[in-house]
């Protein structure tokens, strides 16, 4: 690990902060602590459906100072656009908010009536009000030469319930009608790490930086992309049981945040 103070930490939420939007016990005295020893502090996320400002209330409802401090897939998604392109949202506000603060036009396709030939990409996040009409109107814009961005690609979601489909069932349903395949911005993929290093200000492969989240999949992939140590959690969706077939192999594990952060300050 790098000196005490030159650690950034790039932190999951679902798994990490919150489980099925309980907080987890210790995640927020974690995050304090990292506050007062001067760490910096990113929360990373694959869900798209929040705006800014409802995601930091959800963290400030844990107790956690958030303001400026969470990027979404939303935004990494919007990164793939450009200023003055017309983009279908087939997703939630905060898709639309952050195509806005790209300087694109964010479209309903179920209000607005654009030619599909106008239209230059289609984004695809999770939202429940996915339906057949929304799926034909993405489609006939991909057919006339839109591209397609989806904000993750991950297939199901837990539930108490058990699984939902996610936002990558939606996004499989629109690349088919749509005849093309798509561009994935968030976790693990480049858009979203190419974001995390812009807000953070360090560069690829700095060393003792970490990500910590409780899916190999998805952050560990995330803190490969980024040359960062991965810190697997186990108060997610990974069991001690399956840590040493885990791929990409973490750095180090701990029950949870606050063991996390606990045992890499103290090694510091």
């Amino acid at each position: 690990m790098a000196g005490l103070n030159d650690i950034s930490w790039v932190l999951d939420l679902d798994g990490v902060v919150w489980l099925a939007d309980e907080p987890i016990p210790g995640s927020a005295a974690a995050i304090e602590l990292l506050d007062a020893e001067h760490h910096q502090v990113l929360f990373v996320t694959n869900f798209s459906a929040l705006t800014s400002r409802q995601a930091e209330q959800k963290l400030e409802t844990c107790g956690i100072k958030a303001k400026g401090r969470v990027l979404t897939s939303a935004m990494a998604a919007a990164s793939l656009v450009e200023p003055g392109e017309q983009v279908i949202v087939c997703g939630g506000e905060g898709i639309i908010e952050a195509v806005k603060n790209r300087g694109a036009t964010p479209l309903n396709p179920l209000q607005e009536h654009v030619p599909t030939s106008a239209i230059d990409a289609v984004i695809v996040g999770f939202h429940r009000e996915f339906s057949f009409e929304r799926l034909a109107a993405s489609a006939h814009a991909l057919h006339n030469g839109a591209r397609l961005i989806s904000t993750n690609n991950d297939p199901t979601y837990p539930t108490p319930h058990g699984l939902l489909p996610g936002n990558g069932s939606l996004t499989a349903a629109v690349a088919v009608a749509g005849k093309t395949e798509p561009t994935i911005a968030g976790k693990p993929h480049a858009p979203i790490a190419n974001l995390v290093l812009e807000r953070l200000g360090v560069e690829r492969g700095t060393p003792g930086n970490i990500v910590v989240g409780d899916l190999p999949a998805t952050d560990g992939l995330l803190a490969a992309e980024l040359g960062f140590d991965f810190g697997l959690v186990l108060s997610g969706v990974t069991p001690a049981d399956q840590v040493d077939t885990c791929e990409p192999k973490p750095d180090i594990v701990a029950q949870d945040l606050e063991a996390m952060v606990e045992a890499v300050l103290s090694s510091a």
